[in-house]
């Protein structure tokens, strides 16, 4: 028992010794990373002017159509809310209007003993 416990003790301190060796330079790696990126950008095959110019034009003309588009869809929608504002309005004003007398406690009395004179009329009928 004696004997593995030395051995395990030994094989940790030969792989914490391995660890250090094997462990990259952080400036290498950066290094290397930046070579990669280097050789990397040499394969980019840019476009000339021409085409430039004209995927230029492609996307200014799709902008174009998609902003337009929008806007129809837009003015549309306002139309239609504005529209539906103004048939609430027509609607709840002309309730409104028919509603607005003025309730006093004498107004209430004087339509509570109207109502109830009615009703009886209509009883007795």
């Amino acid at each position: 028992m004696a004997e593995d416990k030395k051995n395990k003790k030994s094989a940790k301190k030969t792989d914490k010794k391995s660890d250090k060796k094997t462990r990259k330079n952080p400036f290498k790696s950066m290094a290397a990373f930046f070579k990669s990126v280097r050789s990397e950008g040499k394969k980019v095959v840019w476009p000339g002017a021409a085409e430039v110019l004209k995927n230029t034009l492609v996307v200014l003309v799709v902008i174009l159509i998609v902003g337009v588009v929008i806007f129809g869809i837009d003015q549309g929608l306002t139309a239609g809310m504005k529209g539906i504002k103004q048939l609430a309005t027509k609607e709840t004003t002309t309730a409104a209007e028919t509603t607005t007398q003025p309730t006093t406690a004498e107004t209430v009395e004087e339509n509570t003993e109207a109502d109830t004179t009615a009703a009886t009329t209509e009883k007795a009928d």
